[in-house]
């Protein structure tokens, strides 16, 4: 079995299971290899295969991978994203919660831009904004329950929380 390293450090493996019960699959590790592979694939009876499953065996992209529901049609676009997701960690967890909202897979990449992460707690996300948008007197801080505001943010649908200590803003 072949392997092909990601600027992530990850080793992604993919396996092609033909539909067609009279045939064998094939591991995979890139778009030309998948290509090569399936138009050589042919049943015991000699007829070509046409149509695969396409399966996430090994890596770190499998959440994101299943998510998109990638298929034989969405191969290209799934090598082209990982191209632009490798030495970019945020840009992963992105891409992970744009394909639960059901954005295509050609999509997202255009969509880089739009979102950011923060890496703290909603309240201190709340606080932050706060200190960047008004001067308030130090005495009417203590006052301010950046808590419940931050929850509200979250609540609200202004920033997303995908796991403690990590805020996704923007869209």
């Amino acid at each position: 079995m072949n392997t092909v390293s990601l600027g992530m450090g990850a080793e992604s493996v993919y396996f092609a299971q033909p539909y067609n019960i009279d045939a064998v699959g094939f591991y995979f590790t890139d778009l030309a290899d998948y290509q090569d592979k399936a138009a050589k694939a042919v049943d015991r009876f000699g007829f070509p295969v046409e149509e695969f499953e396409l399966q996430y065996i090994d890596g770190d992209y499998a959440e994101l991978f299943n998510a998109l529901s990638v298929s034989q049609a969405s191969l290209a676009d799934w090598f082209e994203l990982v191209d632009e997701i490798d030495d970019v960690d945020d840009r992963y967890v992105i891409a992970c919660h744009l394909a639960g909202l059901g954005v295509a897979v050609g999509e997202i990449a255009g969509q880089w831009d739009d979102y950011w992460l923060y890496r703290d707690s909603a309240a201190d996300y709340a606080a932050e904004l706060v200190a960047d948008c008004y001067e308030l007197p130090q005495q009417l801080e203590y006052y301010i329950d950046y808590e419940r505001m931050g929850r509200d943010m979250v609540l609200n649908g202004d920033i997303v929380e995908i796991e403690r200590e990590l805020i996704l803003i923007g869209g």
